[in-house]
């Protein structure tokens, strides 16, 4: 098998602004510890690019795990026509192999110590630090 061919860059879009900040980033922290995830990467608060090995995960077990997780994905008509047919060539690429279809999840991925500190870290932004000249701060 040609590595060009198992091996398949995707872009995963999110929908809107998201309560917990840039979507993309959290996504990213947590997608590299799914098995046949090689490489994420942030373009953008609501965008983010992956590479896998298909072999291993397709786009549908992605998109389904980061669902799960409670990402909102985007779901505009054009997405969901772009969506369909990578997955269905997907399909086809592993029929053809003969791996057959990858096993959608059943529930939601348990992340590990290490992954729940790395998805915070790019999820939450960072506290302001306290001043302690502050005239207001006895108040609070």
């Amino acid at each position: 098998m040609d590595s060009a061919k198992v091996v398949k860059t995707r872009e995963i879009t999110f929908r809107g602004p998201h309560h917990q900040g840039n979507q993309a980033a959290g996504a990213c922290a947590f997608v590299v510890y799914l098995p046949g995830v090689q490489r994420a990467q942030s373009k953008h608060a609501a965008c983010m690019q992956v590479d896998y090995d298909l072999r291993c995960i397709c786009l549908r077990v992605l998109r389904r795990h980061l669902q799960l997780a409670g990402f909102h994905l985007d779901a505009s008509l054009l997405n969901k026509l772009r969506t369909a047919l990578i997955e269905y060539s997907e399909e086809n690429q592993r029929e053809e192999w003969g791996l057959g279809d990858c096993a959608m999840p059943n529930q939601a991925f348990r992340p590990t110590v290490d992954q729940l500190s790395a998805c915070a870290r790019f999820t939450k932004p960072p506290a302001a630090p306290e001043r302690s000249d502050d005239p207001w701060r006895h108040y609070l």
